[in-house]
């Protein structure tokens, strides 16, 4: 009710028009971060489930693709309409050599030439004119990626030390077990920004992932984070942000008893890699100086829609399994839940998708816990100002190299660090 004495402020009358920030955001071709995402290389497929049995349907920035292993094991990547008369070859056959299209029979090999056109005489007597348009693809780590840019600046896949080499024992990791397998990765249901950037805002963790929900984090209290690292109220000042070679990182600083009782001083550190990557410790046995052995990659489909994809180096997949089942809400997997939990016991997926298919970046107010966000963001500005400058952006690289230095894991602080 409004008072005699004044008028009400801080309505919602009058304000104006919410818009997203279209320069993050919006990822198709011709758009500046279309443009500059598409410098990079991006997984578009889990290598072991890619098999020559039929062809898959996905979208990788905006762009309706078709992936496919044909019978020599070749991964290829091609647009999804044939350019014959336009049907989709999601429905076409894999052969030994291509994928054939199941309107008229054309028939392209994983670089997008026209093998045969089966309704012409001799096959098609000008067949080379009828080229498939496709995509550079390349397979490691477990998985199939797809370069979608400029062909000459095609940058060499890169490679991670925290991936290789393998130790005794070790494999790669990559599939989703059971049911939820997925050949082209996790699909979400909004922007890729707003999973991205949630990797460096950690201060989220100790509020909706303990003070809101109570624990979610598998291993909290024993051998994952101590309860005190939940401390809504003082983790922001355990927190520092680094830039780094690859992109951006966070130290927050802990203490977890030794086996002897004796408290340790260590620093949790988890790196985010330009473009769209997270490098993220195990969180449930946070053990210091074990080797960082997980990366993520958030890949977008379109502006409110991505897939996610992940790597693993372990001796079993029973790490695997662990980190997929490491956050629990109301002791629940997420997909269990009632509407009803959802609501009392949120989790990322609620919090993130609840921003909507685009977050509404003029209605933010940050504030000082969102300077790991902020950094991401400027970074991501000045990979696309590079891009529009004529630049490769930062850590693309055209010729191959040692792999690269992550920075993630659990770390001893010495005590001159202390001082």
């Amino acid at each position: 009710m409004t008072s005699a004495s004044g008028i009400d402020t801080g309505t919602g009358y009058g304000r104006k028009r919410p818009i997203h920030d279209a320069q993050l955001t919006e990822v198709g071709p011709g758009t500046p971060m279309g443009e500059a995402m598409r410098r990079y290389w991006h997984p578009i497929a889990v290598s072991s489930a890619l098999t020559n049995d039929v062809p898959h349907r996905t979208r990788v920035l905006g762009e309706n693709l078709i992936v496919f292993r044909d019978g020599k094991g070749r991964a290829g990547v091609v647009f999804e309409r044939c350019a014959h008369r336009g049907s989709s070859l999601y429905y076409g056959r894999i052969e030994d050599d291509g994928i054939r299209c199941c309107y008229h029979g054309w028939k392209y090999d994983v670089q997008g030439h026209c093998l045969e056109q089966a309704c012409e005489p001799s096959g098609g007597r000008r067949r080379d004119l009828g080229r498939q348009p496709w995509y550079p693809v390349e397979e490691r780590y477990g998985l199939v990626f797809v370069y979608m840019g400029p062909p000459d600046r095609k940058p060499a896949l890169p490679r991670y030390d925290c991936m290789e080499p393998l130790e005794e024992g070790d494999q790669y990791f990559a599939e989703m077990p059971g049911p939820v397998s997925n050949v082209t990765g996790m699909p979400q249901d909004f922007n890729w920004l707003q999973i991205w950037e949630n990797a460096i805002d950690p201060v989220h963790a100790a509020w909706l992932h303990y003070e809101h929900s109570g624990p979610q984090f598998g291993g909290t209290g024993t051998t994952g984070f101590p309860v005190d690292y939940y401390d809504p109220y003082t983790a922001s000042q355990k927190i520092t942000y680094y830039k780094t070679a690859l992109g951006a990182k966070y130290h927050q600083r802990f203490q977890k008893p030794a086996a002897d009782g004796t408290p340790v001083t260590l620093d949790w550190v988890v790196e985010l890699l330009l473009p769209n990557m997270i490098a993220l410790p195990d969180f449930v046995n946070v053990d210091a100086g074990k080797r960082h052995d997980c990366i993520l990659w958030v890949v977008p489909s379109d502006d409110t829609t991505h897939r996610f994809f992940f790597c693993m180096r372990a001796k079993s997949p029973d790490r695997l399994r662990g980190f997929l089942g490491a956050i629990k809400q109301n002791g629940k997997d997420p997909w269990l839940l009632t509407e009803e939990e959802r609501q009392r016991f949120p989790g990322d997926a609620e919090a993130q998708g609840s921003q909507g298919p685009i977050t509404q970046h003029s209605e933010e107010t940050l504030v000082s816990s969102d300077r790991g966000v902020l950094m991401v963001r400027r970074m991501l500005k000045q990979m696309v100002s590079d891009v529009e400058a004529g630049r490769d952006p930062q850590t693309v690289s055209l010729t191959d190299g040692p792999p690269r230095h992550v920075e993630s894991g659990v770390f001893v602080v010495s005590p001159a660090d202390l001082e």
